[in-house]
């Protein structure tokens, strides 16, 4: 990733995205009081800003919230929801850190839009792109890097 892209990112500190419980629960569709209740039992964390102020969650949380909404919709149980929501947002969470560490920037390639995805070898002397075929399938390509 390049040294301005890097910065760009920072600047979008997710610990500065916090919302209201009113705002949550219009976001996800999941009333104050089941978050109240499932802030209860553990499962969501909220904090107060002031004393007496609402309760506001982190994007964390919100993320959290609007996934488990999605597994108690397709039928699973709380707890089921809860369990499942976190695996996901673990798998979500080693994928955004994978893909940050193999993005090289995009690069016209034999007339493609390609994916610089780094060094293929040891030796630095291949570099492994990715792109989307016409068939929509996601197609890789190693060149050999011409000194």
């Amino acid at each position: 990733m390049h040294d301005t892209d890097d910065k760009l990112i920072s600047s979008f500190n997710m610990q500065d995205f916090i919302f209201r419980i009113g705002e949550v629960s219009k976001m996800t569709g999941v009333s104050p009081r089941q978050l109240r209740y499932w802030e209860k039992k553990g499962y969501v964390k909220s904090t107060r800003v002031e004393k007496l102020a609402s309760r506001v969650f982190d994007f964390s949380n919100f993320v959290l919230i609007k996934l488990m909404k999605y597994y108690l919709d397709d039928g699973y149980t709380l707890t089921t929801a809860y369990q499942k929501a976190t695996q996901f947002k673990s798998r979500i969470a080693f994928l955004y850190s994978f893909f940050k560490r193999v993005d090289h920037g995009c690069h016209e390639v034999d007339g493609k839009r390609m994916a610089d995805m780094g060094y293929f070898d040891d030796a630095h002397t291949k570099r492994l792109y990715g792109y989307i075929g016409d068939d929509g399938d996601v197609k890789y390509r190693v060149k050999t890097i011409e000194n």
